[in-house]
């Protein structure tokens, strides 16, 4: 495993999990430090802690097994990201793709309990649903967008300050007053009423006892107490939380003693939180023991508290508002579309609105706070959203999200103001701001609700800013350098964008630039022009009347020169994929046909060669031109055409018949007859051939195929021009060393011209 700290950035292949969205690696030296000191000294994730805004990778091995437990894992969509190199890359197309090349096949089995009132290894352990009976006309709305809608509309005659306390206990009454910790809360309406099947539980010291709630809106809230505690001085109530996990005593969200004070939670997240009841010994922590009771008992009160009539916040004295998406008129994307607010002060057929209309106002503090609420449909966790805002003055709003929650000062997911931004996050980018401007952008936004708070002064009268708020599918369109693509996962549920890059930019979204316009010029130049290595052996050929092997070798060159042409960017004559076809089988075809033509057999039996070897290496041109394993292809074909041609050559010359009816099967009658053979066959290479231009042209294939070893992303141009230059020059060595006085002519061609020439004058004359 150490040999994966020694591995480029571009070979380092791994596999990454997220729970609500497609994954993005973190390709950050200190992260890939840390996710391979962790795999190495524990073999997985490590010390995973439930951090939903990163993805969790390992390296990925050849047989890999991932097992992740229940306290880190998240109920919902997972989304699973095999990615085969990190970094920007040019998308430059290579002569041969030697990457290593995955076959990734994946099995997924999830383990659970028949019914979410169980938990354990083995299903034993009870957990307990804090159930609800909801008096008012809100029936648990599973969409919080609509059910806020719907408050709007049938309660917009009520006075503003009004809010709704939900008391989560089923002997607490109606109406009972919150004490300090709750904000001295005005009123209640709209109760919910809920209840735990014990109103008194006993533990044992050291039992843990589990609970679940489900909150459905947005609360201002969460808060839980003990009762009937107070006999009990030497032991501790301590309770604790965690959002969509089993909470732990060393793995949890909140935490805290409720046999002392109420533990009260700002803003909670819309979902499931699981809590956890403990008694503890509270001589425990200063290693002194101390008898107490077995068993203890004890009451709980629970309470939730949220805002209504469009209001948020602590205090519910800030305005909310719920913005409805708007498809766009002919997307790139399918998932593309924009967001206004629903309460009729903006047109829909914009995508921006002002927003000082919309702001909150407080006479009693120095910045208020205004919250719009937006809902990403499902299947588009692989868009992005994207918020700008537009002043005619200087920016003095700070911008908040979070998912599934109201955003605060201090609990959020991403923040940008006009000096500072959460840059730290890969999901976030804040690009192109101004003093004026602001423009920020959510990568693989989660399905669901997202909550956008907008922090300000009061006396914002004297200012116009716009914002618009939409569901995009690349980056800035992938700065203009690259296409935009949409694609959906392997389930078929799930949109997801990705930018195809230029020649000279890479990253995400096409922002990194990989090479400057001097350097593109530079490496177009040399691409191109090294195809003029091919003047060479179609020069030999033309002059020896190889009038095929000249046609072969110039429109090699001529096909590879505009296939690259086209490859940087200056100029496609035909189509990518035409040029391409077109530059590899001419390639292949000149490789063997430089074979062939060493044989110096028949016109008839090199036509018939020359006709199978056009149809294999259509083939392989067309079936996967840029397979590594095609060089090795070529060259087995070409050798075999070789050794083909010197067998039919040598059998002629020998009169040696390979399936001759008589066979003497006397091996000590034959072997004198050998020898000769393999004397004649030496003396023959060695008169056929001239050896030093032979050598010399084995030394430049052997720099053809160090060029082509040293191939990579940066220096690709260099060496693929270095290996146009030496495959056309060893190709041209090789028919140099070809002795032409020795060429070996068809003995039947002979015999017809000694019977041609043996006819008497008389009978030619009649002819």
């Amino acid at each position: 495993m150490e040999h994966l700290r020694d591995l480029p950035r571009s070979d380092l292949a791994i596999i990454c999990l997220m729970i609500a969205n497609p994954p993005i690696p973190d390709i950050s030296g200190y992260y890939l430090d840390n996710l391979l000191s962790d795999f190495l000294a524990v073999g997985s994730f490590g010390n995973m802690n439930n951090q939903s805004n990163l993805a969790q990778c390992i390296p990925f091995q050849k047989n890999t097994t991932i097992v992740l437990t229940n306290d880190q894992i998240l109920p919902g969509v997972w989304y699973i990201g095999y990615f085969n190199g990190l970094g920007s890359a040019r998308t430059q197309s290579k002569m041969i793709s030697r990457g290593r090349a995955r076959s990734v096949s994946t099995s997924i089995t999830v383990e659970g309990c028949p019914s979410s009132a169980l938990w354990g290894p083995y299903c034993s352990q009870t957990i307990e649903m804090i159930g609800c009976s909801q008096l008012s006309r809100y029936n648990n709305s599973r969409n919080l967008l609509v059910q806020t809608i719907d408050t709007k509309r049938r309660l917009n005659t009520r006075e503003n300050n009004r809010h709704t306390s939900f008391l989560l206990r089923s002997n607490l009454p109606i109406g009972h007053a919150l004490d300090s910790n709750s904000n001295s809360l005005l009123g209640v309406e709209n109760l919910i009423t809920c209840s735990i099947s014990n109103d008194s539980l006993c533990l044992r010291q050291g039992d843990m006892k589990f609970y679940f709630l489900d909150i459905d809106n947005l609360a201002v809230q969460f808060r839980i107490a003990a009762a009937k505690f107070g006999l009990v001085q030497r032991a501790s109530l301590v309770c604790y939380l965690r959002y969509n996990a089993f909470p732990r005593r060393v793995l949890h969200d909140y935490s805290g003693d409720i046999s002392s004070a109420p533990l009260v939670i700002k803003l909670p997240n819309i979902g499931r939180w699981y809590i956890a009841i403990e008694i503890l010994n509270k001589t425990e922590m200063n290693n002194t023991t101390s008898p107490m009771p077995d068993t203890t008992c004890f009451s709980f009160d629970w309470q939730v508290t949220g805002c209504l009539d469009g209001k948020a916040g602590i205090n519910c004295s800030w305005e909310a508002y719920v913005l409805q998406r708007v498809p766009k008129r002919n997307p790139s994307v399918p998932f593309e579309s924009y967001y206004v607010p629903t309460d009729g002060r903006a047109m829909l057929e914009d995508s921006h609105f002002l927003l000082e209309q919309f702001l909150s106002n407080s006479s009693y503090e120095q910045f208020a706070w205004t919250y719009f609420l937006l809902d990403v449909p499902q299947g588009s966790a692989g868009a992005l959203i994207h918020v700008q805002l537009k002043s005619d003055k200087e920016l003095n709003y700070e911008l908040y999200s979070r998912y599934g929650g109201l955003p605060s000062n201090d609990s959020w997911d991403y923040f940008a103001s006009r000096t500072s931004s959460s840059n730290g996050s890969i999901f976030f980018s804040l690009q192109n701001s101004t003093n004026s401007d602001m423009d920020l952008s959510i990568f693989y936004a989660k399905e669901g609700t997202w909550c956008f708070g907008i922090k300000h002064p009061n006396n914002t009268s004297n200012s116009q800013t716009y914002i618009s708020v939409s569901l995009q599918g690349c980056h800035r369109n992938c700065n203009q350098k690259g296409v935009c693509h949409s694609s959906v996962d392997e389930s078929g549920l799930t949109f997801y964008s990705f930018c195809t890059c230029d020649r000279d930019h890479g990253g995400f979204d096409c922002s990194d630039e990989l090479v400057s316009p001097n350097g593109h010029i530079r490496q177009s130049v040399f691409l191109i022009a090294s195809n003029a290595a091919a003047i060479l052996p179609a020069f030999w050929a033309l002059r020896q009347k190889a009038f095929a092997e000249w046609i072969l070798y110039t429109s090699s060159g001529i096909s590879s020169a505009l296939y690259h042409s086209c490859d940087v960017g200056t100029w496609c004559i035909l189509s990518f994929h035409v040029l391409q076809f077109l530059d590899f089988w001419l390639s292949f075809m000149a490789v063997i046909g430089t074979f062939i033509y060493m044989a110096t057999i028949k016109e008839a039996s090199k036509r018939a060669m020359h006709t199978a070897v056009f149809i294999l290496t259509a083939i392989l041109a067309a079936t996967g031109a840029t397979r590594s394993a095609n060089i090795g292809i070529v060259v087995a074909i070409g050798s075999l055409g070789l050794l083909i041609g010197w067998i039919l050559e040598f059998s002629t010359a020998q009169r040696f018949t390979c399936c001759s009816w008589r066979i003497n099967l006397s091996v000590p009658q034959r072997w004198p007859n050998l020898v000769p053979l393999f004397w004649n066959t030496l003396e023959m290479l060695n008169k056929r051939f001239h050896w030093l231009y032979l050598l010399v042209g084995f030394i430049t294939l052997s720099f053809a195929a160090v060029s082509w070893k040293l191939e990579s992303n940066s220096s690709y141009w260099i060496w693929h021009s270095m290996w146009h230059i030496t495959i056309y020059t060893s190709s041209f060595f090789f028919l140099c060393s070809i002795r032409v006085n020795m060429m070996v002519h068809s003995p039947e061609t002979n015999y017809e011209l000694t019977r041609q020439d043996s006819l008497p004058r008389t009978e030619s004359r009649e002819t």
